[in-house]
Order: C-alpha cells, then sequence, then structure tokens
C-alpha cells in the first residue's frame, strides 16, 4: 500500500477537487476504493488475471487496456503490463494503475490521454497502441494527428507508478550506453542476480524508441499531474533521482516542444519489459546455449574487377545463426576505416539464419592498413565488439629493383623486392621492358591476400650506348693507294662516318688519304630510335711519308701561316700545356 499520511495530506490540499474529511470518512473511503471490484492487488499471479491478453505469439508480455482507478490520478484509462517468467506473472505498477499518458498543446492546458478511446485537445487526436518487442518487452506509442489548419506544437509525456513483483521499494537505477547518456531506467524485486527485473527504455540508440528530452525518477507522490507530466517537473522530495534509493518509486518522461504540422501524425514511443533478462549486457558472440550458438557470423567480401579502385563502394556481407533467449532482435554495424558507425537496418530475428549485405567505402588517402570493423548491439546503447577484417595498402609497401637501365637488344629482367619477398619481373622472351622509353610498373593489391590499392614505380630505358673499335693505319711509305681506318661496330645501329683531316693544311675528306701527309682519323656515329649517337671523336693519326723526307720531314703549305695542331688533329692558337704537337708540318715536344 501507498503511505496512507501522504494520501491525507493531499486531500487535505483539496487535490482534484476531494474536500476536507475526518479520518474516520478518510479510512471508509480508502477501504471502499480497496473493495472495489476493478481494482486489483498487485501481486505475482500464479495464473493469468481476467481481462489480460498476450501480444502475440512468442511473447511473454500481457496487457490490459481498460478503465483502472488511482487514488491520485482518479479513473483514466491506461495500458496495465504484466511479464511471464516461469509460469508465474508479474505486475510492473502498483494496482495495475497502468501507464498514464498527457498532452499539451500550443501551451494551453495539459489533460491526460484516454488509452482507449483516444483524446483531442485543440484539433490534435491523441491515441494509443501497444505492440510486442521482443519476448520480453512492449512497445507502447502515443499517436498525435494534427486534424487544425495551422501547425501545433505539443508536449506529451508519461508517468508510471511502478514496481516489479510484490516490491513497491526496489531501487532504481539509470541505464547509462557507453558515452554515459542515461537510456532507460531499472528496477529489480531482490537483489538476487535472478530476480525479476523492470525496464522502462526511452533514450537514444535503442530500436523501437523516440528519445525522450527529460526524465525523472523518485517518491510516487512527484509529478503526477497532467501539468507535470508533459515536463514540468518539479523536485518535491529529497529522493528525487536518487539512485538505489529506498522509497516507493515512481518514473517519468516526455517530449517536449515537438511541432505537428497540419494533417501531419507522428508517434512517440518507449519500451517496458518484465522478465528475467538485464537489458546493460549484449549477448556475447559464440557464448552458447546447452547444445547450441547464440550468435554466429562469418564476413565475405565481393571480389570485385575494381577492387583496388579504393574510391568506388565495395560490397561486402555478414551472415550467420541468431537466437537470442528471450527473442529481441539484434543489429549489426560497421566502420570502415575508423569512420562512422552504420547500422544495417535489417534487424536479425532470434532463431533464424541471417544474411545481410552492405557497402564499404574506403579512405582514399594512404593508410599502412584498411580496416572494416564490427559489433553486435540489441538496439539499447551497448555494443559487443565482433572481430573484423584488414587489408594492407600496398602503396605502403617498399619495391626496390626496377632501376633505370640503357638499351641492349634484349628484353630487361628486374630482380624486384616488394615488401620483403623477392620476384622476377620481365625476360623469358618479353619485351614488355625492352625498348628505350619511360615505363611503369603497377603493383595491385588482392583481397585473397588481405591487400588494396595500387602502387605505381616508374623507371626508364635509356637509349643504348653504341660500341665501336677504329683500327688506325700505321706509318706508311707513299704508294698512291688510298690508306684508311677500320671501323667495325660491336653494339648500335646508327651509320658511322671517318673523316681524315690533313694535319698541315687542316682539310677534311670522307675519303681515305693517298697522299703524302699527317692524318687525324674523326669517327661518327648518328643518333637513332635504340641508340644514342657518337660525336666527333679523334681516334689517333697516322701518316703517309715520302722516303726521302721520313716522318720529321713534313712539308707545310705557305698558307699553313703557322698553325698548331695537337697530335690527335685538333687546331689550336697555341700551345695550352704540356705535349706533343705539329707545328709547321714536323712535330714538336712542349716542355
Amino acid at each position: 500500500m501507498k503511505k496512507t499520511s501522504f494520501l491525507l495530506l493531499a486531500m487535505a490540499f483539496g487535490l482534484f477537487g476531494m474536500n476536507a474529511q475526518t479520518a474516520q470518512e478518510q479510512k471508509a473511503e480508502l477501504a471502499k476504493r480497496d473493495a472495489a471490484p476493478t481494482l486489483r492487488a498487485a501481486a505475482i499471479y500464479n495464473e493469468l488475471p481476467s481481462g489480460y491478453q498476450s501480444l502475440g505469439e512468442g511473447s511473454r508480455i500481457y496487457y490490459s487496456r481498460a478503465t483502472h482507478y488511482s487514488v491520485i490520478t482518479g479513473t483514466h484509462e491506461t495500458f496495465n503490463i504484466l511479464g511471464e517468467i516461469d509460469g508465474k506473472y508479474y505486475s510492473s505498477t502498483y494496482n495495475d494503475a497502468g501507464y498514464l499518458p498527457a498532452m499539451q498543446v500550443n501551451g494551453g492546458t495539459a489533460q491526460y490521454i484516454d488509452c482507449v478511446n483516444g483524446t483531442t485537445i485543440n484539433g490534435v487526436n491523441a491515441t494509443a497502441k501497444i505492440e510486442p518487442s521482443g519476448e520480453v518487452a512492449a512497445k507502447i506509442s502515443f499517436v498525435l494527428t494534427n486534424n487544425g489548419g495551422n501547425a501545433a506544437t505539443v508536449n506529451v509525456g508519461m508517468y508510471g507508478d511502478v514496481w516489479i513483483g510484490t516490491n513497491d521499494y526496489a531501487p532504481i537505477y539509470r541505464l547509462n550506453n557507453a558515452d554515459g547518456e542515461t537510456y532507460g531506467l531499472r528496477m529489480k524485486q531482490t537483489t538476487a542476480e535472478d530476480s525479476p527485473l523492470f525496464c522502462a527504455l526511452f533514450g537514444e540508440g535503442i530500436t523501437g524508441v523516440t528519445p525522450v528530452d527529460a526524465y525523472w525518477f523518485g517518491h510516487f507522490g512527484s509529478n503526477y499531474s497532467a501539468n507535470a507530466i508533459v515536463g514540468n517537473y518539479s523536485n518535491s522530495t529529497s529522493n528525487w533521482m536518487v539512485e538505489g534509493g529506498n522509497y516507493d518509486s515512481a518514473i517519468g518522461f516526455c517530449w517536449k516542444n515537438r511541432t505537428i504540422a497540419p494533417g501531419e501524425t507522428v508517434e512517440f514511443s518507449f519500451l517496458v519489459s518484465v522478465g528475467d533478462i538485464d537489458f546493460e549486457d549484449p549477448i556475447i558472440p559464440d557464448d552458447p546455449e546447452p547444445g547450441e550458438d547464440r550468435f554466429t557470423y562469418e564476413v565475405s567480401v565481393e571480389n570485385i574487377d575494381a577492387w583496388n579502385d579504393l574510391s568506388v563502394a565495395h560490397p561486402a556481407n555478414i551472415s550467420g545463426y541468431y537466437e537470442h533467449p528471450y527473442g529481441q532482435q539484434g543489429y549489426i554495424e560497421y566502420q570502415v576505416d575508423g569512420g562512422e558507425w552504420i547500422r544495417i537496418e535489417t534487424p536479425l530475428t532470434s532463431g533464424e539464419n541471417y544474411s545481410l549485405d552492405f557497402d564499404m567505402f574506403f579512405d582514399t588517402d594512404m593508410m599502412t592498413t584498411h580496416t572494416l570493423n564490427l559489433r553486435f548491439t540489441l538496439g539499447l546503447g551497448t555494443y559487443t565488439d565482433l572481430e573484423g577484417l584488414s587489408w594492407t595498402d600496398v602503396r605502403s609497401f617498399d619495391i626496390d629493383g626496377f632501376e633505370d637501365r640503357y638499351y641492349n637488344g634484349e628484353p630487361q629482367i628486374y630482380n624486384v623486392t616488394i615488401n620483403g619477398e623477392s620476384f622476377t619481373v620481365g625476360g623469358d622472351g618479353m619485351e614488355t621492358y625492352m625498348y628505350p622509353g619511360y615505363y611503369n610498373y603497377r603493383y595491385d593489391g588482392d583481397y585473397y591476400e588481405n591487400t588494396i590499392g595500387v602502387q605505381i614505380v616508374e623507371f626508364q630505358i635509356f637509349k643504348g650506348e653504341p660500341q665501336i673499335t677504329v683500327v688506325v693505319p700505321e706509318n706508311v711509305e707513299y704508294d698512291g693507294q688510298a690508306h684508311g681506318a677500320t671501323v667495325t661496330v660491336i653494339a648500335g645501329d646508327g651509320a658511322v662516318t671517318v673523316t681524315y683531316v690533313n694535319l698541315a693544311t687542316g682539310a677534311e675528306s670522307t675519303e681515305a688519304p693517298t697522299e703524302v701527309g699527317q692524318y687525324a682519323v674523326i669517327v661518327e656515329m648518328a643518333e637513332t630510335d635504340y641508340y644514342e649517337g657518337i660525336p666527333a671523336t679523334s681516334y689517333g693519326q697516322f701518316e703517309i711519308y715520302d722516303k726521302q723526307t721520313g716522318v720529321e720531314e713534313i712539308s707545310v703549305a705557305a698558307e699553313d701561316n703557322g698553325a698548331w695542331y695537337t697530335i690527335d688533329g685538333r687546331r689550336v692558337a697555341a700551345p695550352a700545356e704540356r705535349g706533343l704537337y705539329i707545328h709547321n708540318g714536323k712535330k714538336v715536344i712542349v716542355m
């Protein structure tokens, strides 16, 4: 029973139109109400009380939607909820007083909502409905339709004089998510671990819930008027928002300043659970019930042609079997490369296999590792991490061995090290890396090897360096025959030109000389598509001499004007360093 001292005080102040009464009249009135046939003593029932019905097949929640009476709020049409545990039925509100809603429209007078027949205030009609949510929870919704011609601003709230089983003083505790935000309230019948549990769930992150704007909990005598229920809460007792306190408990929460357009219908929903499940703890993957896994999963990734293109969607799938001991739906959420967590909206249904497709969008910046993280949630604000997948970005690999080379007429073979592993690239008759030009090697990731991305290494094959041999004639006595150099091309395909320079006169000719004189041999090779050229280069000199004058007796034409030549045939203004020179047709040693 609620404390009579508070009830007498409330009646003394004339709440709800009740006039002051003598002590005997008050006792008689309370006795009369307690004896009323519509008032059921809150308890643990061995059989389902009359007037209650199941929320559906598989549900352990039973409800009634009928007229009930409260000594505080009077007669109202509310939802009453019982939970079945091991064949017994546990009530969730004192004397089945139900969950009492109220609504305020455009700042007017707040009124209680009739959950059976509906209530209309200033053109806004409010009705209520109840649905199952798994085996041990009920979803209660207030459905508001604006039938007026203008937008309406509404405040909607709910009050519950809660208890669990037979415990009207069961301590209340917050249910907080990982960020410390409250998403619900809970109370147990006793402190035993397996004690029946009552939960009201109304916060962010809960499946089927419209997050509220404000909530309170404390002594049942607070905030039960319609005006208080819609959010005008007051701290009237020392038990205001005290967790684990010893007081006659009640809770409330509300949605405030919500705008409804003309003709629009909106819903405000919360969950009520009565059972032997602790909503703070999600299930543990692969934590088996006797003989059966509760949750299994396998992740697969489609081998798309554009797998290594990080700018496109990468399809993935998670599949397995899910079974929750109380039939709660579950959800899978995923995160790619440390981005936002995304929920796959299709829920897991207890007792069924599942297969969920989703798309991964990777970070296109170079990362050492790209990741897919996964987690499971009952939609109640807490999560269980699952093992995800990872792929190494091949752009982070060290690739060595693609040095620049020169064309030599053969396919090039590169002994390459990629991320510490050795590979051979090219060769075997391949002409991919053979001819002069700029090349790149594309290294693609492959998800079978847990890699992704593309790294491109650039290198060059230069034109080849031609190689020739030049045999310069020996000094020879004049015989009237032509004497020229022999040029053999070892590597290269350019045209070779040999020029003979008369060191005495400076005259040049590509014809092998026949006349007496000293000659420098100048060889030049043209550049081609595959080889660089050889610029005009002296390969030595030889002499055709008259046997009468010998090699020291070189006749110099008068127009030579005292010119100087190096021994390899280059004309200079004057000796610049020590060495052998030709001057006025004679060899001169400059010291």
